[in-house]
């Protein structure tokens, strides 16, 4: 799966995470998902960094998480309003 900022998205505490712990806005990602299809982009330094709806795109993803993302976020989507 990857995904393109938006925004930068940073740690809500800083001081407890890896330094480079940031997805910057323009970037591309891989990220992951869980089994409710909540999003985690894979920063350089290798952390994961969980993304709200609005701070990304999907580039590609599996179908189970562009259908659930369908009903949270249809912007998002492959050819969607913010593509």
């Amino acid at each position: 799966m990857r995904i393109k900022m938006l925004v930068n998205v940073r740690p809500d505490l800083p001081f407890l995470s890896k330094p480079g712990t940031i997805l910057q806005a323009g970037e591309e990602y891989e990220a992951t998902a869980n089994a409710h299809g909540a999003i985690s982009g894979i920063c350089s330094n290798g952390a994961a960094l969980g993304v709200k709806p609005g701070e990304f795109i999907f580039l590609e993803a599996p179908a189970w998480v562009l259908h659930l993302w369908a009903g949270v976020w249809p912007p998002a989507l492959p050819g969607g309003a913010l593509q």
